[in-house]
Protein backbone atom coordinates (compact mmCIF):
# COMPACT_ATOMS: atom_id res chain seq x y z
CA UNK A 1 0.00 0.00 0.00
CA UNK A 2 2.87 2.32 0.89
CA UNK A 3 4.35 1.24 -2.15
CA UNK A 4 1.15 2.32 -4.35
CA UNK A 5 0.89 5.61 -2.33
CA UNK A 6 4.30 6.46 -3.20
CA UNK A 7 3.78 5.83 -6.66
CA UNK A 8 0.92 8.02 -7.06
CA UNK A 9 2.68 10.69 -5.35
CA UNK A 10 5.37 10.56 -7.87
CA UNK A 11 3.27 11.12 -10.85
CA UNK A 12 1.52 13.81 -9.02
CA UNK A 13 4.80 15.41 -8.46
CA UNK A 14 4.80 15.57 -12.14
CA UNK A 15 1.43 16.19 -12.82
CA UNK A 16 1.78 19.52 -10.61
CA UNK A 17 5.15 20.85 -12.33
CA UNK A 18 3.68 20.46 -15.86
CA UNK A 19 0.53 22.17 -15.14
CA UNK A 20 2.03 24.95 -13.15
CA UNK A 21 4.83 25.28 -16.06
CA UNK A 22 1.74 25.88 -18.47
CA UNK A 23 0.21 28.48 -16.29
CA UNK A 24 3.17 30.12 -16.16
CA UNK A 25 3.88 30.54 -19.82
CA UNK A 26 0.49 31.42 -20.12
CA UNK A 27 0.66 34.18 -17.39
CA UNK A 28 4.02 35.21 -19.35
CA UNK A 29 2.68 35.46 -22.51
CA UNK A 30 -1.39 36.41 -22.13
CA UNK A 31 -0.95 39.23 -19.17
CA UNK A 32 0.40 42.03 -18.86
CA UNK A 33 3.60 42.82 -16.81
CA UNK A 34 2.17 44.57 -13.77
CA UNK A 35 3.13 43.06 -10.33
CA UNK A 36 0.12 40.86 -9.88
CA UNK A 37 1.20 38.83 -12.99
CA UNK A 38 5.02 39.08 -12.63
CA UNK A 39 4.86 37.99 -8.59
CA UNK A 40 2.41 35.12 -9.93
CA UNK A 41 4.84 34.21 -12.48
CA UNK A 42 7.59 33.37 -10.48
CA UNK A 43 4.75 31.95 -7.58
CA UNK A 44 4.07 29.28 -10.46
CA UNK A 45 8.02 28.27 -11.54
CA UNK A 46 8.51 28.46 -7.60
CA UNK A 47 5.75 25.22 -7.82
CA UNK A 48 7.43 23.90 -10.57
CA UNK A 49 10.63 23.99 -9.25
CA UNK A 50 9.17 21.98 -5.93
CA UNK A 51 7.25 19.40 -7.93
CA UNK A 52 9.66 18.62 -10.70
CA UNK A 53 12.78 18.45 -7.84
CA UNK A 54 10.57 15.46 -5.58
CA UNK A 55 9.29 13.79 -8.62
CA UNK A 56 13.36 13.08 -10.41
CA UNK A 57 14.60 12.97 -6.27
CA UNK A 58 11.92 9.94 -6.32
CA UNK A 59 13.06 8.47 -9.01
CA UNK A 60 16.92 8.89 -9.17
CA UNK A 61 17.36 8.74 -5.17
CA UNK A 62 19.80 11.36 -5.59
CA UNK A 63 19.39 13.98 -2.80
CA UNK A 64 20.90 17.19 -5.17
CA UNK A 65 17.12 17.12 -6.20
CA UNK A 66 15.85 17.05 -2.80
CA UNK A 67 17.47 19.92 -1.58
CA UNK A 68 16.36 21.51 -5.25
CA UNK A 69 13.18 20.94 -4.53
CA UNK A 70 13.31 23.02 -1.19
CA UNK A 71 13.46 26.50 -2.94
CA UNK A 72 10.85 26.15 -4.58
CA UNK A 73 8.44 25.11 -2.01
CA UNK A 74 10.63 27.58 0.85
CA UNK A 75 9.82 30.81 -1.69
CA UNK A 76 6.08 29.12 -2.21
CA UNK A 77 4.92 31.05 0.30
CA UNK A 78 6.14 34.33 0.07
CA UNK A 79 5.07 34.55 -3.52
CA UNK A 80 1.55 33.70 -2.71
CA UNK A 81 1.59 36.03 -0.21
CA UNK A 82 3.06 38.58 -2.49
CA UNK A 83 0.10 37.83 -5.00
CA UNK A 84 -2.95 38.04 -2.44
CA UNK A 85 -1.48 41.56 -1.53
CA UNK A 86 -1.26 42.88 -4.66
CA UNK A 87 -4.71 41.29 -5.76
CA UNK A 88 -6.76 42.32 -3.62
CA UNK A 89 -5.08 45.97 -1.69
CA UNK A 90 -2.96 47.31 -4.58
CA UNK A 91 -3.50 50.57 -2.36
CA UNK A 92 -2.47 49.24 0.53
CA UNK A 93 0.71 47.61 0.09
CA UNK A 94 2.64 45.99 3.24
CA UNK A 95 5.57 46.36 2.04
CA UNK A 96 7.70 45.46 5.52
CA UNK A 97 5.55 42.21 5.92
CA UNK A 98 6.23 41.28 1.88
CA UNK A 99 10.05 42.00 2.74
CA UNK A 100 9.88 39.84 5.70
CA UNK A 101 8.45 37.01 3.48
CA UNK A 102 10.69 37.03 1.47
CA UNK A 103 13.58 36.75 3.74
CA UNK A 104 12.59 34.38 5.69
CA UNK A 105 11.20 32.46 2.45
CA UNK A 106 15.00 32.97 0.85
CA UNK A 107 16.80 31.94 4.03
CA UNK A 108 14.85 28.27 4.22
CA UNK A 109 15.13 28.16 0.25
CA UNK A 110 18.81 28.74 -0.02
CA UNK A 111 20.11 27.54 2.30
CA UNK A 112 18.92 23.95 1.00
CA UNK A 113 21.45 24.00 -2.16
CA UNK A 114 24.31 25.11 0.74
CA UNK A 115 23.46 21.51 2.46
CA UNK A 116 25.62 20.07 -0.36
CA UNK A 117 28.62 21.99 0.76
CA UNK A 118 28.81 21.95 4.49
CA UNK A 119 27.82 19.21 6.57
CA UNK A 120 26.53 21.37 9.55
CA UNK A 121 23.81 23.44 7.29
CA UNK A 122 22.98 19.97 6.09
CA UNK A 123 21.87 18.93 9.69
CA UNK A 124 20.02 22.04 9.66
CA UNK A 125 17.58 20.97 6.57
CA UNK A 126 17.42 17.75 6.96
CA UNK A 127 16.87 17.87 10.98
CA UNK A 128 13.29 18.80 11.97
CA UNK A 129 14.56 22.79 12.34
CA UNK A 130 13.99 23.36 9.38
CA UNK A 131 10.50 22.41 9.42
CA UNK A 132 9.30 24.25 12.60
CA UNK A 133 11.11 27.49 11.14
CA UNK A 134 8.49 27.03 7.85
CA UNK A 135 5.68 26.16 10.40
CA UNK A 136 6.28 29.32 12.39
CA UNK A 137 7.32 31.87 10.28
CA UNK A 138 5.76 30.77 6.66
CA UNK A 139 2.41 29.22 7.46
CA UNK A 140 0.95 32.45 9.32
CA UNK A 141 1.45 34.40 5.76
CA UNK A 142 -0.61 31.25 3.90
CA UNK A 143 -3.23 31.76 6.51
CA UNK A 144 -3.64 35.17 6.55
CA UNK A 145 -3.75 35.21 2.57
CA UNK A 146 -6.87 33.08 3.04
CA UNK A 147 -8.15 35.70 5.57
CA UNK A 148 -7.50 39.02 3.13
CA UNK A 149 -9.08 36.94 0.32
CA UNK A 150 -12.09 36.36 2.66
CA UNK A 151 -12.56 39.62 3.42
CA UNK A 152 -12.07 41.34 -0.44
CA UNK A 153 -14.83 38.71 -1.15
CA UNK A 154 -17.31 40.20 1.56
CA UNK A 155 -16.22 43.81 0.01
CA UNK A 156 -16.41 43.06 -3.70
CA UNK A 157 -18.79 44.89 -5.84
CA UNK A 158 -20.35 42.68 -8.11
CA UNK A 159 -20.91 38.85 -8.18
CA UNK A 160 -18.41 38.85 -11.46
CA UNK A 161 -15.73 39.93 -8.91
CA UNK A 162 -16.90 37.57 -5.85
CA UNK A 163 -16.76 34.72 -7.96
CA UNK A 164 -13.22 35.23 -9.36
CA UNK A 165 -11.86 35.99 -5.95
CA UNK A 166 -13.97 32.39 -4.27
CA UNK A 167 -12.08 30.86 -6.90
CA UNK A 168 -8.72 31.95 -5.38
CA UNK A 169 -9.65 31.27 -1.73
CA UNK A 170 -10.48 27.60 -2.17
CA UNK A 171 -7.36 27.31 -4.04
CA UNK A 172 -5.71 29.03 -1.17
CA UNK A 173 -7.26 26.75 1.10
CA UNK A 174 -6.57 23.48 -0.53
CA UNK A 175 -2.79 24.91 -0.75
CA UNK A 176 -2.51 25.38 2.87
CA UNK A 177 -4.17 22.52 4.27
CA UNK A 178 -2.42 20.00 1.82
CA UNK A 179 1.24 21.86 2.04
CA UNK A 180 1.08 21.55 5.93
CA UNK A 181 0.37 17.62 5.59
CA UNK A 182 4.07 17.38 3.87
CA UNK A 183 5.76 19.63 6.66
CA UNK A 184 4.37 17.53 9.60
CA UNK A 185 5.49 14.29 7.87
CA UNK A 186 9.45 15.24 10.17
CA UNK A 187 7.21 15.45 13.42
CA UNK A 188 6.08 11.89 13.18
CA UNK A 189 2.89 13.06 12.67
CA UNK A 190 0.70 9.89 11.30
CA UNK A 191 -1.24 12.21 7.97
CA UNK A 192 -0.57 11.48 4.04
CA UNK A 193 1.85 13.53 2.76
CA UNK A 194 -0.90 15.63 0.43
CA UNK A 195 1.11 18.22 -0.88
CA UNK A 196 1.92 17.14 -4.35
CA UNK A 197 -2.35 16.61 -4.71
CA UNK A 198 -2.42 19.56 -3.48
CA UNK A 199 -0.53 21.42 -5.81
CA UNK A 200 -2.34 19.84 -8.51
CA UNK A 201 -5.66 20.83 -7.30
CA UNK A 202 -4.68 24.16 -6.45
CA UNK A 203 -3.08 25.01 -9.84
CA UNK A 204 -6.50 22.89 -11.54
CA UNK A 205 -8.71 25.44 -9.86
CA UNK A 206 -7.16 28.33 -10.42
CA UNK A 207 -6.75 27.62 -13.80
CA UNK A 208 -10.07 27.28 -14.11
CA UNK A 209 -10.73 30.56 -12.52
CA UNK A 210 -8.90 31.87 -15.20
CA UNK A 211 -10.51 30.34 -17.56
CA UNK A 212 -13.73 31.26 -16.58
CA UNK A 213 -12.84 34.78 -16.03
CA UNK A 214 -10.81 35.58 -18.89
CA UNK A 215 -11.55 39.04 -19.29
CA UNK A 216 -10.20 39.81 -16.13
CA UNK A 217 -6.83 38.16 -16.49
CA UNK A 218 -6.20 37.91 -20.07
CA UNK A 219 -4.84 40.50 -22.23
CA UNK A 220 -6.37 38.95 -25.61
CA UNK A 221 -9.61 38.91 -23.96
CA UNK A 222 -9.41 42.69 -22.87
CA UNK A 223 -8.01 43.38 -26.48
CA UNK A 224 -11.02 41.25 -27.73
CA UNK A 225 -13.91 43.54 -25.92
CA UNK A 226 -12.48 46.51 -26.51
CA UNK A 227 -12.57 45.29 -30.40
CA UNK A 228 -15.79 44.91 -30.08
CA UNK A 229 -16.51 47.49 -28.43
CA UNK A 230 -15.04 49.77 -31.64
CA UNK A 231 -16.90 47.89 -33.56
CA UNK A 232 -19.86 48.99 -31.87
CA UNK A 233 -19.11 52.52 -31.61
CA UNK A 234 -17.70 52.66 -35.38
CA UNK A 235 -21.04 51.71 -36.52
CA UNK A 236 -22.33 54.43 -34.97
CA UNK A 237 -19.67 56.68 -36.12
CA UNK A 238 -20.11 55.28 -39.76
CA UNK A 239 -23.90 55.93 -39.28
CA UNK A 240 -23.16 59.46 -38.04
CA UNK A 241 -21.13 60.69 -41.01
CA UNK A 242 -22.43 58.51 -43.98
CA UNK A 243 -25.62 60.64 -43.88
CA UNK A 244 -24.08 63.60 -44.38
CA UNK A 245 -21.62 62.31 -46.99
CA UNK A 246 -24.67 61.03 -49.15
CA UNK A 247 -25.53 64.25 -49.15
CA UNK A 248 -22.29 65.73 -50.30
CA UNK A 249 -22.41 63.18 -53.23
CA UNK A 250 -25.79 63.32 -54.08
CA UNK A 251 -24.59 67.87 -54.43
CA UNK A 252 -21.00 66.83 -56.37
CA UNK A 253 -23.43 64.40 -58.83
CA UNK A 254 -25.63 67.57 -59.31
CA UNK A 255 -22.50 69.64 -59.31
CA UNK A 256 -20.87 67.45 -62.16
CA UNK A 257 -23.86 68.22 -64.87
CA UNK A 258 -23.13 72.11 -64.14
CA UNK A 259 -19.24 71.48 -65.01
CA UNK A 260 -19.76 69.99 -68.05
CA UNK A 261 -21.44 72.92 -69.77
CA UNK A 262 -18.57 74.98 -68.17
CA UNK A 263 -16.23 72.71 -70.24
CA UNK A 264 -13.44 73.38 -67.73
CA UNK A 265 -10.53 71.33 -67.43
CA UNK A 266 -9.34 72.50 -63.96
CA UNK A 267 -12.93 72.64 -62.39
CA UNK A 268 -13.09 69.38 -63.92
CA UNK A 269 -10.39 67.86 -61.88
CA UNK A 270 -11.13 69.21 -58.61
CA UNK A 271 -14.12 67.87 -59.14
CA UNK A 272 -12.77 64.40 -59.99
CA UNK A 273 -10.53 64.35 -57.04
CA UNK A 274 -13.93 65.34 -54.69
CA UNK A 275 -15.58 62.17 -55.91
CA UNK A 276 -12.56 60.06 -55.22
CA UNK A 277 -11.75 61.09 -51.87
CA UNK A 278 -15.71 60.90 -50.86
CA UNK A 279 -15.33 57.29 -52.17
CA UNK A 280 -12.46 56.69 -50.32
CA UNK A 281 -14.10 58.38 -47.29
CA UNK A 282 -16.92 56.02 -47.78
CA UNK A 283 -14.36 52.89 -48.07
CA UNK A 284 -12.55 53.92 -44.62
CA UNK A 285 -15.79 54.37 -42.82
CA UNK A 286 -16.12 50.77 -43.95
CA UNK A 287 -13.03 49.27 -42.73
CA UNK A 288 -13.15 51.36 -39.54
CA UNK A 289 -16.88 49.87 -38.78
CA UNK A 290 -15.68 45.95 -39.75
CA UNK A 291 -12.06 46.50 -37.96
CA UNK A 292 -12.63 43.24 -36.14
CA UNK A 293 -13.97 41.72 -38.95
CA UNK A 294 -11.76 40.47 -42.52
CA UNK A 295 -11.08 43.36 -44.78
CA UNK A 296 -12.33 43.17 -48.45
CA UNK A 297 -9.91 43.34 -50.54
CA UNK A 298 -10.42 44.50 -54.37
CA UNK A 299 -7.54 43.51 -56.13
CA UNK A 300 -6.22 44.43 -59.62
CA UNK A 301 -2.87 45.02 -61.06
CA UNK A 302 -2.01 48.39 -60.42
CA UNK A 303 0.83 50.79 -61.00
CA UNK A 304 2.04 51.22 -57.51
CA UNK A 305 4.14 54.05 -58.88
CA UNK A 306 1.54 56.07 -60.37
CA UNK A 307 -1.03 55.57 -57.12
CA UNK A 308 1.73 56.84 -55.14
CA UNK A 309 2.40 59.90 -56.87
CA UNK A 310 -1.33 60.72 -56.97
CA UNK A 311 -1.62 60.42 -53.11
CA UNK A 312 1.00 62.81 -52.82
CA UNK A 313 -0.21 64.98 -54.81
CA UNK A 314 -3.25 65.13 -53.17
CA UNK A 315 -1.38 65.13 -49.26
CA UNK A 316 0.72 67.78 -50.37
CA UNK A 317 -2.46 70.13 -50.35
CA UNK A 318 -2.83 70.08 -46.49
CA UNK A 319 0.93 69.64 -45.43
CA UNK A 320 2.45 72.00 -42.80
CA UNK A 321 5.88 71.93 -44.57
CA UNK A 322 6.62 68.55 -44.86
CA UNK A 323 9.08 68.49 -48.37
CA UNK A 324 8.37 65.30 -50.01
CA UNK A 325 10.92 63.77 -52.41
CA UNK A 326 10.59 60.29 -54.77
CA UNK A 327 12.81 58.18 -56.09
CA UNK A 328 12.64 55.28 -57.86
CA UNK A 329 15.44 52.25 -58.39
CA UNK A 330 14.74 51.04 -61.64
CA UNK A 331 11.49 50.36 -63.50
CA UNK A 332 8.50 50.35 -61.41
CA UNK A 333 6.02 47.30 -61.47
CA UNK A 334 2.51 46.80 -61.49
CA UNK A 335 1.42 45.20 -58.19
CA UNK A 336 -1.81 43.02 -57.54
CA UNK A 337 -3.44 45.35 -54.50
CA UNK A 338 -6.37 47.62 -53.64
CA UNK A 339 -5.25 51.01 -54.61
CA UNK A 340 -8.21 52.88 -52.33
CA UNK A 341 -6.61 50.67 -49.62
CA UNK A 342 -3.29 51.38 -49.90
CA UNK A 343 -3.94 55.11 -50.52
CA UNK A 344 -5.04 54.91 -47.45
CA UNK A 345 -1.74 53.16 -46.24
CA UNK A 346 -0.04 56.33 -47.78
CA UNK A 347 -1.81 59.24 -46.68
CA UNK A 348 -1.22 57.94 -43.08
CA UNK A 349 2.00 57.54 -43.00
CA UNK A 350 2.77 60.99 -44.98
CA UNK A 351 0.23 62.47 -42.33
CA UNK A 352 2.71 61.16 -39.63
CA UNK A 353 5.81 62.42 -40.93
CA UNK A 354 4.32 65.41 -41.76
CA UNK A 355 3.15 65.78 -37.22
CA UNK A 356 6.51 64.18 -36.17
CA UNK A 357 8.88 66.74 -38.49
CA UNK A 358 7.02 69.79 -38.27
CA UNK A 359 8.13 72.64 -40.20
CA UNK A 360 10.97 72.16 -42.39
CA UNK A 361 11.11 68.38 -42.48
CA UNK A 362 12.03 65.94 -45.25
CA UNK A 363 10.37 62.98 -46.45
CA UNK A 364 11.84 60.71 -48.80
CA UNK A 365 9.80 57.80 -50.28
CA UNK A 366 11.69 55.11 -51.81
CA UNK A 367 10.52 51.96 -54.11
CA UNK A 368 12.39 49.45 -54.92
CA UNK A 369 12.11 45.87 -56.73
CA UNK A 370 13.39 43.52 -54.49
CA UNK A 371 11.84 40.09 -55.16
CA UNK A 372 9.93 38.75 -54.03
CA UNK A 373 8.92 41.76 -52.48
CA UNK A 374 8.23 45.04 -53.77
CA UNK A 375 9.73 47.51 -50.99
CA UNK A 376 8.01 50.95 -50.30
CA UNK A 377 10.20 52.93 -47.56
CA UNK A 378 9.20 56.29 -46.07
CA UNK A 379 11.91 57.92 -44.18
CA UNK A 380 11.79 60.97 -42.42
CA UNK A 381 13.91 63.30 -40.49
CA UNK A 382 11.86 64.01 -37.59
CA UNK A 383 12.74 62.98 -34.18
CA UNK A 384 12.78 59.39 -33.96
CA UNK A 385 10.10 57.03 -32.00
CA UNK A 386 10.94 57.06 -28.18
CA UNK A 387 12.82 53.42 -27.78
CA UNK A 388 9.58 52.38 -25.02
CA UNK A 389 7.20 52.78 -27.92
CA UNK A 390 8.52 51.83 -31.06
CA UNK A 391 7.46 48.14 -30.24
CA UNK A 392 3.54 49.10 -29.08
CA UNK A 393 2.86 51.89 -32.07
CA UNK A 394 0.70 48.91 -33.87
CA UNK A 395 -1.22 48.20 -31.20
CA UNK A 396 -4.91 49.52 -31.14
CA UNK A 397 -5.39 52.28 -29.50
CA UNK A 398 -1.71 53.08 -28.19
CA UNK A 399 -1.25 56.81 -29.14
CA UNK A 400 1.16 59.37 -28.02
CA UNK A 401 -0.95 62.44 -29.46
CA UNK A 402 -3.30 63.96 -26.72
CA UNK A 403 -6.32 63.59 -29.62
CA UNK A 404 -5.22 60.63 -31.23
CA UNK A 405 -7.04 57.17 -31.31
CA UNK A 406 -4.36 55.31 -31.87
CA UNK A 407 -5.95 53.66 -34.48
CA UNK A 408 -4.39 54.78 -37.65
CA UNK A 409 -0.99 52.39 -38.03
CA UNK A 410 -3.06 49.26 -36.79
CA UNK A 411 -5.39 49.75 -39.83
CA UNK A 412 -2.02 50.73 -41.85
CA UNK A 413 -0.90 46.79 -40.89
CA UNK A 414 -3.81 45.75 -40.90
CA UNK A 415 -4.29 46.30 -44.70
CA UNK A 416 -0.70 45.65 -45.61
CA UNK A 417 -0.76 42.42 -44.44
CA UNK A 418 -4.57 41.69 -46.01
CA UNK A 419 -2.06 42.43 -49.15
CA UNK A 420 0.55 39.64 -47.65
CA UNK A 421 2.42 42.06 -46.91
CA UNK A 422 4.17 43.47 -43.97
CA UNK A 423 4.41 46.80 -42.33
CA UNK A 424 7.79 47.43 -40.30
CA UNK A 425 9.22 51.08 -38.16
CA UNK A 426 12.80 51.41 -37.11
CA UNK A 427 14.51 54.53 -35.92
CA UNK A 428 17.75 55.82 -37.79
CA UNK A 429 20.48 57.17 -36.06
CA UNK A 430 21.02 60.61 -35.40
CA UNK A 431 17.33 60.83 -35.78
CA UNK A 432 14.42 59.83 -38.03
CA UNK A 433 12.09 57.47 -38.56
CA UNK A 434 11.84 54.74 -41.65
CA UNK A 435 8.53 53.21 -42.20
CA UNK A 436 8.81 49.93 -44.37
CA UNK A 437 6.17 48.38 -46.73
CA UNK A 438 6.90 45.44 -48.12
CA UNK A 439 4.64 43.98 -50.80
CA UNK A 440 4.86 40.25 -52.87
CA UNK A 441 5.42 40.62 -55.97
CA UNK A 442 3.03 38.27 -58.21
Amino acid sequence: MDRAIFAIDTFLALAAALINLVIAILVLSRTSRGILYVTFFFGCLSLVVWNLGDFVFFLSRNRFWFYFSLIGSGMAPAFMFHIVNALVRPDRKKTFWIVLAYLVSGFLAFSSPLALLHSGIRAFVDGVIWNILYVVFLVPYLLSSVFMVSNAIRRAQTEEEKGRLRYILVAFIIAVATGITDLVQALNIPVPPLGHLGCVVYSSILAVGVLKHRPAYDVLAQMQERLESLGEMAAGIAHEIRNPLTSIKGASDLLAGELKQLDHPSLQEYHDIIREEIERLNNILLNFQHFTRPLKVEKEQIPIQTVLEKTVRLAETGLTGLRIRQEHAGNSRDVSADASLLKQVFLNLIKNADEACGPGGELVIRIQSLPPWFRISFTDNGPGIPAENIHRIFEPFFTTKPSGMGMGLAICRRIVQAHGGELEAKNLLPRGTEFTILLPIP
